[in-house]
């Protein structure tokens, strides 16, 4: 290499040379400049979608906040007339659109029942549960949920409780 090197005219060794420079910045950047600005463009991308999803989990407790507050003024359900709890979840699951994801109830009792949900609207599911805890006073004692594979949809086992009179 050094024997090719030595055969080299002084013009050659000066273009060779700034091709090595050249190659080596190019190198460098596409090598360890350019991943980092990926890699801090990605990063960026998920802080606004972050900063997004805080703002509208502030917004839902704000609107939970306040029906929960209005909540005093509950229609309580009782056996003097009134709709029994199985009968509130089925008009009120219907009315807030969320009657075709409830695939099995069972009720535990006068004043409590077991909901299971598949592919249900994560959105209309809190708004529900919302509904009729400030209507009628229904508490949700637990809840499991987990998501599918479709964004926004869940499944969810919900153990709601009616409050005694």
């Amino acid at each position: 290499m050094t024997k090719w090197w030595a055969t080299l005219q002084a013009r050659e060794k000066k273009m060779l040379g700034f091709g090595f420079i050249a190659l080596v910045v190019m190198g460098g950047y596409l090598f360890l400049i350019e991943p980092f600005m990926d890699q801090s463009a990605l990063l960026t991308t998920r802080v606004a979608a972050q900063k997004n999803l805080k703002a509208h989990l502030e917004r839902v407790a704000l609107e939970a906040k306040s029906l929960r507050s209005n909540a005093s003024g509950a229609i309580k359900l009782s056996g003097s007339g009134r709709d029994t709890l199985l009968a509130v979840v089925s008009k009120s699951s219907r009315k807030n659109g969320i009657k075709e994801a409830m695939k099995r109830i069972t009720p535990e009792g006068s004043n409590k029942a077991r909901i299971w949900l598949e592919d249900a609207s994560f959105d209309q599911m809190i708004a529900w549960v919302m509904t009729i805890n400030g209507t009628y006073g229904i508490n949700v004692e637990n809840i499991n949920v987990s998501a599918t594979d479709e964004p926004g949809l869940v499944r969810a086992k919900l153990t709601l409780v009616a409050a005694k009179q």
